[in-house]
């Protein structure tokens, strides 16, 4: 199976199965479901039912779909704004700001909108699919910055997603876990953020104050980035908050277990936003080529009916037609 195909199944299902935790306790999800989760199980706060992963998979899911129109930045904005018109029952507040917007720039609207305090994960947790599409090298960095920066502007998920592309490139082709953090840290250190998103056409006249406080911060950003990633590889785990830092850290805490079962399941159990936590760690568990059980896969669906998506389909059967059709070059 081509990877990006295994990396998409193994994000849905890490994300499926975190979606009955999300939001709950370490201590009210043992109470309720042991010490282990090893298959889907129900209680979602958002209605998702055993085996219907998150906004975090249908965004991801989305994005991919949108490389399948042929029409660049442009036909990703619209596929997402599909999938929003649509009503899915989970969406953050930031990207639903931004997409309303209906612009290339509605991302950075919404952070300066924000008072520039917008740094959530709804970036990190759908840029794996930059990397199924098959960007690659450089342009693997400017894609990433840019589609992230279609919701979340802060140049702290911005960043983020440089780093985490990177590392599934480098973890795909066969570098050892900790220096494929190293090789995607140095990317993300050379990467010129700011100077992508003004060739994309992120930054405009009316953005202009956005502009200023992404270059003021842009430093400290990456430094952030760099201090997050090499806590989490020495095991430190801050939270699993919505923040997108403590989403990287812990995904790249967790993603290190020697199987699938055990890098995803850590997220799972300790619940807050497990599911987008869970999401990000399957992305590398996936291009590390862990393999999902093959108990979670005949079920595994997408919660949420949109077009070119329908809810009862299977990832199983739709996948590889997706990500062939959405692969670039």
């Amino acid at each position: 199976m081509f990877t990006g195909t295994g990396t998409l199944l193994s994000l849905a299902a890490a994300d499926a199965l975190g979606a009955a935790t999300e939001f709950k306790t370490p201590q009210a999800i043992a109470a309720h479901y042991g010490q282990t989760i090893t298959d889907y199980q129900p209680g979602s706060v958002f209605g998702f039912a055993p085996g219907e992963a998150t906004d975090d998979t249908q965004m991801t899911v989305a994005t991919l779909l949108g490389y399948a129109r042929r029409s660049g930045l442009e036909g990703v904005l619209a596929a997402l704004h599909a999938w929003l018109e649509a009503g899915p029952p989970d969406v953050g507040g930031l990207t639903r700001a931004a997409l309303r917007f209906c612009a290339l720039d509605g991302g950075v609207r919404a952070w300066q909108a924000s008072g520039f305090q917008g740094a959530g994960n709804g970036g990190l947790m759908r840029i794996a699919a930059v990397w199924i599409a098959g960007f690659r090298g450089s342009a693997l960095a400017r894609e990433s910055a840019a589609v992230t920066a279609l919701t979340h502007a802060d140049p702290r998920c911005v960043y983020a997603s440089v780093f985490l592309t990177a590392f599934l490139e480098a973890l795909a082709g066969g570098q050892p876990y900790a220096a494929a953090a190293a090789t995607a840290l140095a990317v993300t250190d050379d990467f010129d953020a700011r100077a992508a998103l003004l060739d994309q056409g992120l930054f405009g006249l009316d953005t202009r104050e956005a502009h200023a406080a992404f270059k003021d911060r842009e430093r400290q950003a990456r430094a952030e980035v760099r201090a997050r990633v090499r806590s989490g590889l020495s095991g430190t785990l801050t939270s699993q908050s919505g923040f997108v830092l403590d989403t990287l850290e812990a995904a790249v805490k967790h993603a290190g277990a020697n199987s699938w079962q055990a890098c995803v399941e850590a997220a799972v159990l300790l619940g807050d936003d497990s599911d987008t936590v869970a999401c990000v760690v399957g992305a590398i568990a996936g291009a590390r080529g862990l393999t999902v059980p093959s108990r979670l896969l005949p079920t595994l669906r997408l919660g949420h009916t949109w077009p070119g998506w329908q809810r009862d389909w299977i990832c199983t059967t739709q996948f590889p037609a997706l990500v062939q059709a959405a692969r670039q070059g």
